[in-house]
C-alpha cells in the first residue's frame, strides 16, 4: 500500500512540474500575426453591476481557470506536440482546451452590449471604452465602465379604459386583483414598477409579463404581453421619466346593459371537457380518430374509453383535473392538471389542447386532455458492486412494480435483494436477504380530510412492510418492518415538501451472536444496541428547495431540512396504566421484548453559490440529536449517528470518527463508533475541468458524540467546554463524472485535525501520512 501512494505521490508531483513548464511555452499553438487573448478586466463604477455581473456579458473571454487560479485544460491542450497523427497528441488536445485567438471585433461588440444593457437599465447616458495591449504575442483588455447619472421614474400612472380588466388587475385593496387563483403565488400580486426606481426596462418588461399572467389566470385566453404598452416622457425633467401604463389602441366599442365600454379582448369561459383515456398518438392520429366504443358522463365531463371498462376511475381523473366547465379560464388551472395528472404513475403523458366556440355571445372553450397510458407492469434486474471500508461485495436485486393497481394509479412495488461481501478480517463472509412491499397511492387517506386541502395540495398515502435478514462473523440479525407514511406538497412552484409517519414499527431479532463478541460489547450495548427489541415509532419531515431543476442554466440556490422523530411513548403509557411486565433492568416488555423511547430532531441546511458557468461554492452546515429515556437507556443501534464516510467527513472512512475524542483499537467493534449526537460542516469548491469532469477542493469539519457517558466510549461523551476541541477537520480534492441525470464521485480526503490523538499529533497536517491519514470515496451523486 505504502508503495502506491508514493507512486501517486510522484505521479502528481510529475504531472504538475510538467503543467508548470508547458505554461512558458503558452504560444506555441498561436499563429504568427495573432494574439492569445491573455486576460481581461471589467472596471465599472455601477453599484449594481460590478465585475463579476458583467463577465457573462463578454462576446470573448479566455481560456478558462480552474478553481478561478490556474488555466489547467489550456496547459494540458499545450503538452501536446503539433504532429496531429500521433494518437497521444490528438487525445491531449481532445482532453485540453485550444489557446482563445484574440479577436478584435468582438471587443467592439462586448462595448456593444455593455452599452445595452446598462441603458436598458437606466443608465442612459453611459460611457462604455476598452483598452488593448499586445505583448509577446498576448493580449490584454481592459473595459472601463462610467454609468453617470441614471434616469429614474418620477411619476407613474396606469391608464385602462377596460373596467373589467382594470378592476382585474387594479380593483382591489392596495392596488392588487380582486381575487386570486388558488395556487397562484403571492408575487404575482406585487408590481415591479414603483416611483423613485431607476428606469429599468427589464422591470417594465417584467412588469406586463405578470399583468399578462393574472389576466390569462382570469379568463382572457387570447391576451397577450405585447397588448401592454408604456408612454414614457423624459422632456421635462433631466433624468427623470413619467410613465404611464396602458393597452394597445382599443378597436371597437361594445355595448352591454346600456353601458358602452371599449374591449377588443374577450373573456372566455370553459365549455365542455372531454378526457380520452389510452390514446395513443401512434395509432390515432388525432382526437376525430378515436375509436369512442363507450363514454362517462359526470358533471360536465365526459370521459371517452375503449375496452370494457375505463383504465382509470372517474373520480381518480376529476380529482386531478383543474379544468372546470362553466368557469373561467385560467392558465394556471391548465398548469395544474398538466402537473397533478403527471404525477400519476399510470399515466406516461397529457396532452391538453383547446377548441373556440362562440354560444350565446359567450366565449367558451372546449377542451380535450388527451391521456397516454404507461407501462402497466415492469420487471427489472440490477447488479451492483459494493466497497465498504476495503471490503469488496457485490448486491442484486428484482424489482416488479404495477402501476395501476386497484384502477387508481396505485403502484404497487415488490423487491428482493440479497448482497454478499468478503471480509478481509473475518474468514466468513457478509450475506444479506431482504425483500419490501409498497403501495403508494396519489392521495392521502385518512378520514375527515377536507377535500380544498386535496386539491390545493399533492398528497399521497404509502404502506410499506419489509424482510431483511443479515448474517454476519459477529452475529446474525432480523429486522421486520413497516409503515405508514403520508405526504403532501404545495402546488405552487418549488414549494416545500412534508411528510409525515403516522406509523413506523420495527421489530428487531437476533438468533445468535458471537460470545466473545458480546464480552467485548460495553453492558449498555449488549442490552439496547445488540438484543431483541421495537421500535414503535412517529416522525415528521419538513423539505424545502430554491433549486428549480427546470432552469437549463444552473443557479444559486439553498435548500433546508428538518426531521422530529419520536418513539415509544404510547407503549409506555400502556405499560405504566396497565402494569406490564418489566425485566431485571425495568424496562417495560412487550411481548416479552423491551421496547425503545427516545426523540431524535435532525436540521440540515445548504447553500451553493454559482459564480460562473464554470465555478461554485457550494456549503452545508447540518446536525442532530437523540434523546433516550423512559423505557431506554441508549439509543438503538439503527438510530444512532456515525461519522466519516464520503458524506460526512470524508478524511475519515465510514464509522471510523468519534465519538469525541474516543480512541480506537483493535478490540473496537463498530458499535462503539457512534453516538447520539452529530455535527458536520462542509464547504466544496467545485470546478469544471474537461469535458464531463469537475474538479472539487473540500474542507469538512465535524465529529458525533454521546449523550452521556457510556462504557466502552470513553472521551465520548459531550461536554460544552470541551466539545470544540473534538472537532475533526479534513481536506482533499475530488473528481466527478457529471451525465446530467447522475453523478459519480470519486473523493480523496486528507485528515488535518485528529481528536484522537494527543498533543501536537493532533494537528496531522504538519505531519501528512498517506498510509493513515488518507481516505478514497466513491459514491453516487454530490456529498450535500
Amino acid at each position: 500500500m505504502k508503495h502506491i501512494f508514493k507512486f501517486i505521490k510522484k505521479s502528481v508531483i510529475a504531472g504538475l512540474t510538467a503543467l508548470i513548464l508547458c505554461s512558458c511555452s503558452a504560444t506555441k499553438f498561436v499563429p504568427d500575426g495573432e494574439y492569445l487573448l491573455n486576460n481581461v478586466k471589467i472596471e465599472s463604477d455601477v453599484p449594481e453591476y460590478r465585475s463579476m455581473e458583467l463577465r457573462p456579458y463578454l462576446r470573448q473571454q479566455p481560456n478558462y481557470k480552474m478553481f478561478g487560479l490556474n488555466k489547467t485544460t489550456f496547459q494540458i491542450y499545450n503538452l501536446a506536440g503539433k504532429n496531429n497523427r500521433n494518437w497521444f497528441n490528438r487525445f491531449l488536445k481532445k482532453l485540453g482546451e485550444p489557446p482563445v485567438i484574440f479577436d478584435s471585433t468582438l471587443v467592439y461588440k462586448t462595448n456593444s452590449e455593455f452599452q445595452k444593457l446598462l441603458v436598458n437599465k437606466g443608465y442612459v447616458d453611459v460611457d462604455v471604452t476598452s483598452e488593448i495591449m499586445r505583448h509577446n504575442k498576448k493580449a490584454d483588455v481592459i473595459y472601463r465602465i462610467k454609468g453617470n447619472e441614471p434616469y429614474r421614474i418620477r411619476v407613474y400612472a396606469t391608464s385602462i379604459e377596460d373596467s373589467l380588466i382594470r378592476n382585474e388587475l387594479y380593483g382591489g385593496m392596495n392596488g392588487e386583483p380582486l381575487r386570486r387563483i388558488a395556487g397562484e403565488s403571492s408575487t404575482l400580486r406585487t408590481s415591479y414598477v414603483k416611483a423613485g426606481m431607476l428606469f429599468d426596462r427589464n422591470l417594465l418588461d417584467a412588469e406586463r409579463e405578470r399583468l399578462t399572467t393574472i389576466l390569462q389566470n382570469r379568463g382572457y385566453f387570447t391576451f397577450e404581453k405585447e397588448n401592454i404598452i408604456y408612454d414614457a416622457d423624459s422632456s421635462l425633467n433631466a433624468h427623470a421619466v413619467d410613465l404611464e401604463l396602458k393597452l394597445r389602441t382599443l378597436q371597437e366599442p361594445v355595448t352591454n346593459d346600456s353601458t358602452t365600454y371599449y374591449s377588443p379582448y374577450k373573456e372566455f369561459y370553459y365549455g365542455n371537457v372531454f378526457i380520452y383515456l389510452d390514446y395513443d398518438p401512434l395509432r390515432i392520429s388525432n382526437i376525430n380518430n378515436y375509436p369512442k366504443q363507450d363514454s362517462i358522463v359526470s358533471n360536465g365531463y365526459t370521459i371517452y374509453y375503449y375496452g370494457k371498462k375505463p383504465s382509470l376511475r372517474t373520480r381518480t381523473l376529476l380529482n386531478n383535473c383543474f379544468i372546470t366547465p362553466g368557469r373561467q379560464y385560467s392558465q394556471l388551472r391548465e398548469e395544474l392538471t398538466y402537473s397533478s395528472f403527471s404525477t400519476l404513475h399510470a399515466l406516461n403523458n397529457i396532452h391538453i389542447q383547446f377548441d373556440e366556440k362562440q354560444r350565446n355571445d359567450s366565449a367558451l372553450l372546449d377542451c380535450h386532455i388527451l391521456t397516454m397510458a404507461a407501462q402497466k407492469q415492469a420487471v427489472s434486474f440490477a447488479v451492483d458492486g459494493t466497497n465498504t471500508s476495503g471490503d469488496l461485495g457485490v448486491a442484486t436485486s428484482v424489482n416488479y412494480t404495477h402501476r395501476n393497481l386497484f384502477r387508481g394509479a396505485e403502484t404497487f412495488n415488490f423487491r428482493i435483494r440479497g448482497a454478499y461481501e468478503a471480509m478481509t478480517d473475518f474468514s466468513n463472509p457478509y450475506l444479506e436477504l431482504g425483500g419490501e412491499a409498497s403501495i403508494h397511492i396519489p392521495k392521502i387517506v385518512f378520514p375527515f380530510i377536507n377535500n380544498s386541502f386535496l386539491r390545493r395540495m399533492r398528497t399521497s398515502t404509502e404502506f410499506t412492510l419489509s424482510y431483511n435478514y443479515q448474517t454476519r462473523p459477529e452475529y446474525d440479525r432480523t429486522l421486520l418492518s413497516g409503515g405508514i407514511r403520508y405526504s403532501w406538497q404545495g402546488r405552487t412552484k418549488m414549494a416545500a415538501r412534508h411528510q409525515f409517519d403516522l406509523l413506523d414499527i420495527d421489530y428487531v431479532y437476533l438468533p445468535r451472536i458471537d460470545e466473545v463478541f458480546l464480552q467485548n460489547l460495553p453492558r449498555s450495548a449488549r442490552y439496547f444496541g445488540y438484543a431483541n427489541q421495537f421500535i414503535f415509532g412517529t416522525s415528521y419531515s419538513f423539505y424545502h428547495s430554491s433549486f428549480d431543476p427546470m432552469q437549463k442554466q444552473k443557479r444559486s440556490a439553498h435548500s433546508f431540512r428538518f426531521s422530529l422523530e419520536s418513539a415509544g411513548n404510547a407503549l409506555y403509557g400502556l405499560s405504566s396504566l396497565f402494569d406490564w411486565d418489566k425485566d431485571e433492568r425495568g424496562s417495560y416488555r412487550l411481548l416479552n421484548t423491551p421496547f425503545a423511547q427516545f426523540v431524535k430532531g435532525d436540521v440540515d441546511y445548504t447553500k451553493t453559490i454559482v459564480m460562473d458557468r464554470q465555478n461554485s461554492i457550494a456549503w452545508r452546515i447540518g446536525g442532530g440529536i437523540g434523546i433516550p429515556y423512559g423505557n431506554s437507556e441508549m439509543l438503538p443501534f439503527e438510530k444512532r449517528y456515525y461519522s466519516g464516510g464520503a458524506n460526512s467527513v470524508r478524511a475519515w472512512s465510514v464509522r471510523e470518527l468519534g465519538p469525541g475524542n474516543y480512541v480506537s483499537n483493535a478490540a473496537t467493534t463498530f458499535f462503539n463508533q457512534s453516538g447520539d449526537i452529530k455535527l458536520d460542516m462542509n464547504i466544496e469548491y467545485r470546478s469544471r475541468f474537461f469535458w464531463k469532469l469537475e474538479a472539487a477542493a473540500f474542507i469538512d469539519a465535524g465529529n458525533i458524540w454521546t449523550i452521556k457517558s457510556y462504557e466502552g466510549q470513553e472521551g465520548g461523551e459531550f461536554k460544552l467546554n470541551t466539545f470544540y476541541k473534538q472537532i475533526a477537520l479534513g481536506y482533499g480534492i475530488g473528481l466527478r463524472l457529471d451525465f446530467d441525470y447522475f453523478l459519480l464521485r470519486l473523493d480523496g480526503g486528507m485528515k488535518a485535525y485528529n481528536p484522537a490523538q494527543t498533543g501536537k499529533d493532533k494537528w496531522t497536517i504538519f505531519h501528512p501520512n498517506f498510509g493513515e491519514n488518507f481516505a478514497w470515496h466513491f459514491a453516487v451523486g454530490y456529498p450535500f
